[in-house]
This record gives C-alpha cells, sequence and structure tokens, in this order.
C-alpha cells in the first residue's frame, strides 16, 4: 500500500514545487498608480468627507456642554 501512494506524492510534491517556481510578478509603474490613486480617492473621498464634518461636529458639540 505504501508503494502504490509513492507515485502520488512525487507528483504531489512536483505540483508544488512548479507552483513555487512560477511565482507572478507584478510590475506596477507610475501611471498605474496614479489611476489607482484617483479611484481610491474618487471612490473614498465623499465618505471621509462626509466623517470628517461629523467629527467637527461631534467636536463643536462637546465643546457647547
Amino acid at each position: 500500500m505504501n508503494r502504490v501512494r509513492f507515485p502520488v506524492q512525487i507528483g504531489a510534491a512536483g505540483l508544488v514545487l512548479g507552483l513555487l517556481a512560477c511565482r507572478p510578478v507584478f510590475a506596477i509603474g507610475w501611471s498605474e498608480l496614479v489611476i489607482l490613486f484617483l479611484i481610491i480617492a474618487f471612490l473614498l473621498g465623499p465618505l471621509l468627507l462626509k466623517l470628517a464634518r461629523a467629527w467637527d461636529a461631534y467636536q463643536k458639540s462637546q465643546k457647547k456642554k
């Protein structure tokens, strides 16, 4: 029984080593970073602005007490 599983273990080890040897390389240039920053700013900007205004209103209400 141990002899039957031996080729399966060798095949699995070969697949794992092959996946580790072929790591993808991600190369991002400045233009991609700028586009990514603009998308993030466009999506999160209004939310952060609303949060900042609410925090400012909360701080002002705490000062009055």
